[in-house]
């Protein structure tokens, strides 16, 4: 509800109409219209007669323009604090929370073209971001924190991905071939058993999960034992069906 509303909303309240409320506060009738329609408002002077004449203060007539202030701005001591958090994370870490803030506020505003019939196609294009660098899917190639390049794609054909990287190798064949963009969800939980993008030893791989050890899908691969130097980026959630633009 906006101003106006709350306006009008205080005056029918008090059981006046709008020429009394001018006479009260020394207003033309059309005046107070002008101010319940939003086609005028009033100074800082005759607001605050109007509030007294009502018997309202500011919070109630302006609370729904203060709610939509507070959902769009941050307040100094909100802002320290997530970037406080932010300037603890490590390159990657804060390359990874740049990319997700990109896609999903770009996901939050999309829209869908509606067609003929009046239903909503499923052919929104969302800037995507793909790694320039591939991870392996063989035995291990440097996968760095920077080296994103943005692409349209349909927004349901990554729908629940964070950012895409290419596949290097045939280790996980016939699941994920050499040259798929692999779809990559940092929100989804990993789990034992569960095909993950891993850095390891400054070397990225796609690989399932095992007891101690990554493995290929690809059987003449052997398993890859596990080093204190290994982060989970991300559960593999599919691949990139059609060609990024």
């Amino acid at each position: 509800m906006s101003y106006e509303s709350r306006l009008r909303e205080a005056r029918k309240r008090a059981g006046l109409t709008q020429e009394a409320l001018g006479k009260m506060v020394g207003c033309a009738k059309t005046t107070i219209t002008g101010y319940e329609t939003g086609k005028s408002e009033p100074n800082m002077y005759i607001l605050s007669k109007i509030m007294e004449a009502l018997n309202v203060d500011a919070n109630f007539i302006f609370q729904d323009e203060m709610l939509e202030h507070y959902k769009n701005s941050a307040t100094p001591d909100e802002m320290e604090n997530i970037i406080r958090k932010y300037r603890c994370l490590d390159p990657i870490a804060q390359q990874a929370i740049r990319m997700l803030l990109d896609i999903e506020l770009q996901r939050s505003t999309a829209t869908c073209r509606l067609d003929d019939s009046n239903l909503v196609e499923p052919t929104c294009n969302i800037p995507f971001k793909v790694s320039d660098q591939p991870a392996s899917a063989g035995t291990g190639v440097y996968l760095g924190p920077d080296g994103f390049t943005e692409h349209m794609v349909n927004a349901e054909a990554v729908n629940g991905a964070d950012f895409g990287v290419p596949i290097s190798g045939d280790s996980m064949e016939p699941l994920y071939k050499d040259g798929d963009i692999i779809l990559v969800s940092m929100s989804s939980p990993v789990q034992m058993g569960d095909i993950a993008l891993v850095t390891m030893d400054g070397c990225g791989y796609v690989k399932k999960l095992g007891k101690g050890v990554l493995i290929s899908v690809n059987h003449h691969y052997d398993p890859i034992p596990v080093t204190e130097d290994i982060r989970i980026n991300g559960k593999v959630i599919g691949v990139l069906p059609a060609q990024i633009e």
